[in-house]
């Protein structure tokens, strides 16, 4: 080849290059960094690309572009941490600190997670666990181990640990997050409830004065039951379930407190303190959470709902597991349902749930009488 043909095509190469970097996007301005090389999330075989840079949101490293959400892992003490709060956050939990046994309380609409800080004391769904490394305490801010998230949120949620970050991946699938928002679903016949014909409570019938405690073998059942959580009284045939939702509605408007002591002391209610409260009124004593009222009883379709069965939902987020139980309500007949919760409205209320929101979130419904 020629000299002058070898300048001819390395010429016509310099000015290609440069008419590609003067009008191409990835142009940096004198006053713009370079971006950084974004690592891609991943969990098992899957791996979601993170294409967006990261940006800063109140604490937490977002992910933006990817569907999983990254939050940073902080070594207290040799031990690695993340923030309660940004778990929280992420979950679209609830949460209460009690100042006064320092722990921290984690839910949906009741307490299903408490964590005593300094300790390795935890409970989790009414039962006490113990995990390999204390919850710590800095300033205001809360923190659990890395090591503990398998023990306590293992159903919860899926995650992973990468780069020094906890991964936390979204759901496959699409949830409705507001009782208004149309159905993802397509309003799907399966997902209709139907009464039960043959309801004995069907109509209203006689209402009974309900009586404070209820006798066996001559001895008096408080209405409030603070031991056993995991205990409850063998079914009553004989309970008037329409007296028993008349008792409930005369707690129409009492306050929703996210993880409420008992009522006497209170005066408030969360979703289970309501329905124990209103069953212990009958002698029926309901475990303190709903993923344990949710384990007795007798299950029951949608399609054959009775007055006075539990019914129980799983509180939407784009993180969380679409599996656990984080709501519970008293169906009171024709689609309505008695429960304490702090939306749409804030307190005990009673909801029309032949609406998507409820169609889709629903799980399952007991009959404990």
């Amino acid at each position: 080849m020629s000299r002058r043909l070898k300048v001819s095509l390395i010429g016509s190469v310099i000015v290609l290059l440069a008419t590609i970097t003067a009008c191409g996007s990835n142009k940096i301005s004198p006053n713009q960094s370079a971006p950084m090389p974004i690592p891609s999330a991943q969990s098992g075989n899957t791996s979601h690309s993170v294409t967006d840079s990261l940006t800063q949101d109140g604490g937490r490293i977002r992910a933006q572009g990817s569907e999983d959400t990254l939050v940073p892992i902080k070594m207290i003490g040799n031990v690695n941490y993340i923030s309660a709060d940004e778990l929280i956050k992420t979950l679209k939990f609830q949460s209460e600190w009690d100042d006064t046994a320092q722990k921290l309380l984690i839910g949906d609409n009741d307490a299903n997670f408490e964590l005593t800080m300094n300790s390795t004391k935890a409970r989790k769904d009414g039962h006490e666990i113990q995990v390999s490394q204390s919850f710590v305490k800095e300033a205001d801010t809360t923190y659990i181990p890395v090591a503990a998230l398998a023990d306590l949120f293992q159903e919860d949620m899926s995650y992973s640990v990468k780069d020094g970050q906890l991964v936390i991946h979204a759901s496959s699938l699409a949830t409705i997050e507001h009782e208004d928002d149309p159905d993802p679903q397509g309003q799907a016949a399966e997902l209709e409830f139907s009464d039960d014909p043959t309801d004995p409570f069907k109509n209203e019938g006689n209402v009974t004065n309900p009586a404070s405690t209820y006798q066996i073998n001559g001895s008096d059942l408080p209405v409030w039951s603070s031991f056993g959580q995991d205990k409850a009284m063998p079914v009553l045939k004989s309970t008037d379930i329409n007296a028993l939702i008349s008792k409930g509605k005369q707690y129409l408007g009492v306050k929703y407190k996210f993880g409420a002591g008992p009522y006497p002391q209170t005066g408030r209610f969360d979703c289970s303190t309501f329905t124990q409260y209103v069953f212990g009124k009958y002698g029926v004593s309901l475990p303190r959470l709903a993923r344990e009222q949710a384990n007795i009883g007798a299950l029951v379709s949608r399609k054959n709902l009775r007055k006075g069965d539990l019914m129980f939902y799983f509180v939407p987020g784009r993180f969380k597991s679409n599996k656990t139980v984080g709501h519970v309500g008293i169906y009171i007949g024709n689609m309505q349902m008695l429960h304490a919760s702090p939306l749409p409205k804030n307190g005990v209320q009673i909801t029309n749930i032949d609406k998507a929101y409820w169609k889709a979130t629903f799980l399952r419904a007991k009959r404990v009488v």
